[in-house]
């Protein structure tokens, strides 16, 4: 089954005249990581694809190998929609909105497959869609929340990130994975188990972590890219959220905040604030670490939890949003209201 379906995959990108990679909002190195694995492999097979991202790519993407003149940008994308695509590819997105593709028609869910041991060899193998009328969409994700919003989805909630599941698919094909795209895919493993120390992290993730490393992949520069590049107003940033942290106690959740004052305050930008929730998650002793932040008349929330016993993802669905049972969030249109030590979304 797993070969069978990396070989229906396979297919698809192949027969592509063009293939567009659309990374999610404020992409973080999980969903670019995948998005420019899946990039080097059609490269390996000359197959022309551009990079799309409903918000600006941030500087990482520099890192990643992709370079502007591969963004089909958003101006093109109102001007034109798809066209010259035949085939589009999401990466690590619970629903179209996050992709910024929910002008989509919206076909009736698929059944999400998988490329590990253990899937069902009984699900059987369905494509939908007319490429006359849109491109056909191939979801990879690993969230438990994922609406199947794709033709083909490829979805494995026992991976810890989306990278992991696009390793799956390059040894299914024994596709030879190169230093740099062995980087790629670590890079976005290391972020989703924040570095092995979250409850995402599995014994999979760990041998996957050490087959990539084995291709060549510098660990401590890495490392150093991804974790120990943060200024001083960043850490000054931290240190207020961590002062303005507050449990309560009746339900066991510790809540704190960031507005848009704190990144002009200390000169940081929305890419600086990527890990603040895990960092509150390592500390203290609460069930639910909560972290609100307000900006342009949305609030976005952040749910951590190392306890077996929670699921914080079906806790974001409350509000609109999901993610995994150890970390999820939402974005609604509201804003904060400071009241003494407390914060209110109103």
């Amino acid at each position: 089954m797993q070969t069978m379906l990396a070989k229906e995959i396979l297919a698809k990108l192949t027969s592509a005249r063009q293939v567009l990679l659309v990374c999610h909002r404020r992409p973080d190195p999980d969903s670019l990581g995948s998005a420019a694995a899946i990039g080097a492999f059609l490269e390996h097979h000359k197959i022309p694809h551009k990079y799309y991202c409903p918000t600006p790519f941030p500087q990482e993407q520099l890192f990643f190998g992709i370079d502007a003149g591969k963004i089909f940008g958003a101006q093109e994308m109102h001007a034109s929609g798809f066209i010259g695509f035949d085939l589009i590819c999401a990466f690590d997105a619970s629903d179209l909105k996050h992709v910024g593709l929910d002008m989509l028609n919206h076909n009736p869910p698929q059944p999400s497959l998988t490329l590990r041991e253990g899937a069902d060899t009984n699900t059987p193998l369905r494509v939908r869609g007319d490429r006359g009328v849109t491109p056909f969409l191939i979801n990879f994700d690993h969230h438990v929340t994922n609406t199947q919003f794709g033709n083909l989805n490829v979805i494995d909630i026992a991976c810890a990130s989306t990278t992991e599941l696009i390793y799956h698919f390059f040894e299914a094909l024994r596709f030879p994975i190169s230093p740099r795209v062995a980087t790629y895919l670590l890079a976005g493993l290391l972020v989703d188990t924040d570095h092995f120390m979250n409850p995402a992290t599995t014994a999979s993730s760990l041998t996957t972590a050490a087959h990539l490393i084995s291709r060549g992949v510098s660990l401590s520069s890495l490392r150093q890219f991804l974790f120990e590049r943060r200024g001083i107003g960043t850490l000054q940033l931290i240190g207020e959220v961590l002062s303005r942290l507050r449990k309560h106690e009746a339900y066991g959740t510790a809540v704190s905040y960031i507005t848009d004052e704190d990144l002009i305050r200390y000169n940081v930008g929305q890419d600086d604030l990527d890990g603040i929730a895990n960092i509150l998650n390592s500390v203290g002793d609460a069930k639910v670490m909560i972290l609100l932040h307000s900006f342009n008349g949305v609030v976005k929330g952040s749910f951590r939890t190392t306890r077996q016993d929670i699921d914080v993802g079906r806790l974001a669905e409350l509000f609109g949003g999901g993610g995994h049972r150890k970390a999820a969030g939402f974005r609604i249109q509201a804003g904060l209201r400071i009241e003494g030590k407390n914060v209110r979304i109103v």
